[in-house]
């Protein structure tokens, strides 16, 4: 044997030394997800204690609120006598669950904030797997639950593990203890037991996620932190249809059989989704002070460069300032126009030969006759807007006072002033001048009694207005002026905390034309939106087109104690 294979075949013997040496942990929920699992959501590792703390601190505040606003719900149920069993199941669920409001309450009934959990398809079937912090604490609330409500849970048996049946008829709940680990999934009354081993996790997978690294690697490749992220494979989940054994065993429960997907229908179908094969999601911070979400949508290269043809961001939308709210997204009318059409003509160009895609087909057709139309301006010439809102306020008066400000982009923005003149007689002598100064616009009769001023201010590619009552805003030059967005944006979205006090406000201002019985929903609701505008000091969405595909990212900033 060469030097070269005596090295290959030491380097092929370490390799698989390591993989068999590799200690997995067995009691994480990933060691009963399969492999190959059309969608999962899951925490790797336990949340920090910072970030629990938080939680924990608007827990207390938060959950009474929720209850209060449950709490006639219950009270509805119980007054149908069709529904008596089951009003008492939920006043018992209700009675225990309700003052439950820290951590150390929940620990009393067998949950814990250092656990792990995930939510994972076997086959197309969901299961949630979740540790528990006490098993026998948990056994002993079910007990509770079921003496209050004067019935029990049925019960079974698979092999030597003992469950809780929650009978739906033709579905069955199941609920089971295994170890330390609390299962809850679904399977029809008459499933076979082998399908049930399967749910339950009692016939584990031949590989599992937790030996696949695939969640961990996908955490990885995306900056996902390991305290909650998943994904949803819409490729797998085509690929199940028809043979996926839960998925049959719920199709013969219906009336009328689905449809089977023959090849052809199969071929399509996964045509269609190979276009977006998978979406995922994940915490990329997450601490006591900040939350960002980040949502990925996979796209075939060829959307990916259309879409990005669409984001044209309008002026201000890479804006970070503290107005109450601000939307921005790109409108590009004529390229949105040739996406459209660029993928309804392939669909009429090549039909499907699927049957059950006959209807895509004929919505193809149909779009495509409304779509051959010619865009006149100024409507052709729009590529993005943009609304403002800085201050909002309505306590005791007859009107409220507010300020906003909407950006309008547009490859001709002095012909969008031409046919407003034309449109609104008041508006005639004005005279814009593409970056020079805002100026003060005549209101029309009409707007008397609403608005106190407004005023326009006209750049190359964009047209911006100011309104409000009181006195003029004195920034809307500047406010044209702020940047655009160059990360390939299609829509920003932010708000702050105190948004939720102005919806409080305007809430409060209608509650007492509110019928008496609906009065108290009110108060808590009212009392949950102040605890948001305490909680939270900025709200930052985004819509962002990547090499890889459709990025939502979704930022929270909490305010400071």
């Amino acid at each position: 044997m060469g030097i070269l294979s005596k090295r290959l075949a030491l380097a092929c013997a370490l390799v698989a030394l390591a993989a068999c040496g590799k200690k997995t942990d067995p009691a994480d929920p990933l060691g009963y997800v399969p492999a190959d699992t059309p969608y999962v959501a899951a925490n790797v590792e336990v949340l920090p204690d910072a970030t629990v703390e938080v939680f924990a601190t608007q827990m207390k505040a938060f959950w009474p609120l929720m209850f209060e606003q449950v709490r006639p719900i219950v009270g509805e149920l119980e007054k149908d006598p069709k529904h008596a069993d089951a009003a008492r199941v939920v006043r018992a669920l209700f009675d225990e669950i309700a003052p439950r409001d820290t951590p150390e309450k929940w620990a009393e009934i067998g949950f814990g904030t250092k656990v792990r959990s995930a939510i994972y398809g076997v086959g197309l079937v969901p299961v949630l797997r979740l540790e528990l912090a006490d098993a026998e604490a948990f056994r002993a609330t079910v007990a509770r639950v079921e003496a209050k409500a004067g019935t029990t849970l049925g019960t079974g048996r698979i092999g030597d593990q003992d469950l809780w049946i929650v009978d739906g008829g033709k579905v069955q709940g199941l609920m089971a203890i295994q170890g330390t680990h609390l299962v809850l999934t679904v399977a029809p009354a008459e499933a076979d037991e082998a399908l049930k081993r399967r749910l339950l996790g009692l016939d584990r997978p031949e590989q599992s996620l937790a030996a696949s690294g695939a969640l961990t690697a996908l955490n990885q490749a995306e900056g996902y932190l390991p305290y909650g992220s998943g994904y949803v494979d819409l490729r797998r989940i085509v690929a199940l249809i028809d043979r996926d054994p839960g998925y049959q065993a719920f199709a013969r429960l219906a009336e009328e059989a689905p449809p089977a997907l023959d090849e052809t229908c199969r071929g399509e179908l996964d045509a269609i989704v190979a276009k977006a094969p998978r979406a995922s999601f994940g915490y990329t911070v997450l601490d006591a002070g900040h939350m960002t979400m980040h949502s990925l949508l996979e796209l075939d290269p060829a959307l990916v460069q259309g879409l990005q043809g669409l984001a044209v961001s309008p002026p201000g939308s890479a804006a970070t300032g503290d107005a109450l709210l601000d939307l921005s997204f790109s409108l590009p009318v004529l390229k949105a126009k040739a996406f459209v059409e660029k993928q309804v003509d392939a669909i009429v160009a090549a039909p499907y030969r699927c049957e059950a895609l006959a209807f895509v087909n004929e919505g193809a057709q149909d779009l495509q006759q409304k779509l051959d139309q010619t865009v006149p301006p100024p409507l052709s010439d729009l590529t993005g807007l943009r609304l403002s809102l800085d201050r909002f306020t309505w306590k005791g008066q007859d009107k409220p006072d507010f300020a906003g400000k909407l950006l309008i982009a547009s490859d001709d923005p002095a012909t969008l002033v031409s046919m407003a003149q034309l449109a609104v007689p008041t508006l005639r002598d004005v005279q814009l001048t593409a970056g020079g100064a805002p100026v003060d616009l005549p209101l029309p009769p009409e707007a008397a009694g609403f608005v106190d001023f407004a005023q326009a201010a006209l750049a190359p590619k964009a047209l911006a207005l100011a309104f409000g009552t009181g006195a003029a805003a004195t920034d809307l030059g500047t406010w044209l002026a702020e940047p655009a967005a160059t990360d390939a944006q299609l829509l920003g979205f932010r708000y702050s905390g105190r948004l939720y006090g102005v919806i409080g406000d305007a809430t409060r201002r209608f509650a007492d034309a509110m019928p008496e019985e609906q009065r108290d929903a009110i108060d808590s609701q009212l009392r949950l939106y102040a605890l948001y505008e305490q909680w939270f000091k900025r709200f930052d969405q985004r819509v962002r087109v990547t090499p890889k595909g459709l990025l939502i990212t979704q930022d929270v900033e909490l305010a400071k104690p």
